[in-house]
């Protein structure tokens, strides 16, 4: 029941934020029509897993969410971009980071990568549908129902004690945790598990951007490769449902606000991302809540890039 209702939430706060972003729209238009020219303002953007990262600043115009997109798209790559178009030896493989500490980032980019809902048949699978759609974004498509029956499992069954409290059942980081089918019985899987899964679909290709500063996630996005990230269901950080239960590995602490989404954009205050959990398409999230979240959930990010 708290996944249910921590979805639900979640689906709220998606549209009263979608209600804003017009809103914010309309308030920009009004604001051209009367000025009659776009003001310039500063900004200043921390990215990275600790308070050591490196910033970047730049001065660049106010404009509305659908004037941005439409000027975000990354210079030199198609309208799908994929992991393909990508020098493989500008990225390293099969490790963790991008090296790309000595490249600039972008202020902005933006993919067009196909959304997915993992609505109905998969109402804990938002993991296996955001790699279904960065498979697809790589130019090798495969189901978010072929991952979900390929993905690793913890078999560990689910006990409870009287008062309806979990106390032992599975470890995401060895498998996914319950059934993906069924949404009073599951919750999910981590990068770790995810990571061999998708080396078991293209072997070599997985790369781990789990504890890598953000920017170099954000990297990946600015050279035509969407990376799958861990948040919460609200996309911001939560204090709710939180528990602990004991795995056959030892105790674990987890939210059932437990998220996966696809970065498909970035730029000075807001990441974009297909979210599974509504089948939007380039949905703008708060950068800094989105931060926060990702950073609650153990900072875990994976992506791919082709051998060739």
């Amino acid at each position: 029941m708290d996944r249910l209702r921590a979805m639900n939430q979640a689906r709220k706060n998606a549209r009263r934020r979608a209600v804003r972003r017009r809103q914010a729209a309309v308030v920009a238009t009004i604001a051209v029509i009367g000025v009659g020219a776009w003001g310039t303002s500063g900004w200043w953007l921390h990215l990275g897993g600790s308070p050591s990262t490196a910033s970047a600043t730049t001065q660049q115009p106010t404009v509305s969410k659908a004037s941005a997109l439409k000027a975000k798209r990354i210079t030199g790559t198609s309208s799908r971009s994929t992991a393909k178009q990508v020098d493989s030896t500008s990225v390293s493989q099969n490790q963790t980071g991008s090296g790309s500490a000595n490249t600039p980032l972008p202020t902005s980019a933006m993919l067009n990568v196909p959304p997915q809902d993992q609505w109905p048949q998969l109402p804990n699978g938002c993991e296996v549908t955001s790699l279904s759609m960065l498979f697809t974004a790589i130019g090798h498509p495969v189901s978010k129902m072929t991952l979900a029956q390929e993905m690793p499992y913890d078999r560990t069954p689910r006990v409870k004690n009287a008062a309806g409290q979990i106390v032992s059942w599975g470890n995401p980081n060895v498998g996914f945790v319950g059934s993906p089918y069924v949404w009073s019985d599951g919750f999910g899987i981590y990068h770790g598990p995810i990571i061999k899964l998708i080396d078991k679909i293209v072997p070599g290709e997985g790369v781990d951007l789990t504890n890598q500063p953000f920017t170099d996630v954000l990297s990946y996005v600015a050279r035509g490769i969407p990376v799958e990230a861990w948040v919460t269901a609200e996309l911001r950080p939560t204090k709710r449902f939180w528990e602990t239960w004991q795995t056959p590995e030892g105790p674990i602490t987890v939210t059932q606000q437990e998220h996966a989404v696809l970065i498909v954009g970035y730029d000075a205050t807001h990441v974009y991302i297909n979210n599974p959990i509504n089948g939007k398409k380039d949905e703008a999230v708060n950068m800094q809540d989105f931060l926060g979240a990702w950073r609650q959930l153990g900072d875990q990010a994976v992506t791919i890039v082709a051998n060739k």
